[in-house]
């Protein structure tokens, strides 16, 4: 037994979840997930990160702070 799966299927199924689980034909199971990339953009610049502890590298490299600092 053979089914496709179309683009419109996979939009609409991952609209609801975060993953699926399709079967090779031997039985074995391969699972798919949404994952998400971190994306941070300004100042004429676009930088996209895998994860959190990739854009913590990036902001410790470049001495980046979360907390706004006042210069006088």
């Amino acid at each position: 037994m053979t089914n496709k799966v179309s683009k419109e299927f996979l939009q609409e199924h991952f609209r609801k979840h975060d993953s699926i689980t399709l079967y090779r034909q031997d039985g074995t199971t391969v699972t798919f997930t949404k994952q998400y990339n971190i994306i941070m953009h300004g100042g004429y610049s676009k930088f996209t990160f895998k994860d959190y502890d990739e854009l913590m590298e990036f902001y410790r490299k470049r001495h980046l702070c979360l907390k706004p600092v006042i210069s006088v």
